[in-house]
């Protein structure tokens, strides 16, 4: 083997430990939407909703989907604190 298949081998199995490392730090039935934010469907939902009332109007894509990333980390990370301390 030559050192970058073993170079390439060492970071898929780094990947590998570092996702599932992730996963169970998760709450159940979440799903990654982008790298470092993970939503549920509940969650999804209440923050699509804040996100239509806050902005109303179309045409604002990149101030909803920043609007709504906001919203999904801080209710994840709030949701993550409840099953801790639960």
């Amino acid at each position: 083997m030559t050192i970058s298949k073993l170079v390439s081998i060492a970071v898929i199995a780094g990947a590998g430990v570092w996702n599932s490392a992730a996963i169970a730090q998760s709450l159940p039935g979440s799903v990654q939407i982008m790298q470092g934010v993970w939503t549920t469907p509940d969650i999804s939902a209440k923050c699509q909703t804040y996100v239509s009332r806050r902005l109303p109007v179309a045409g604002a894509d990149q101030q909803r989907q920043s609007l709504m990333i906001a919203c999904v980390k801080k209710a994840y990370a709030q949701e993550l604190k409840k099953q801790k301390r639960g």
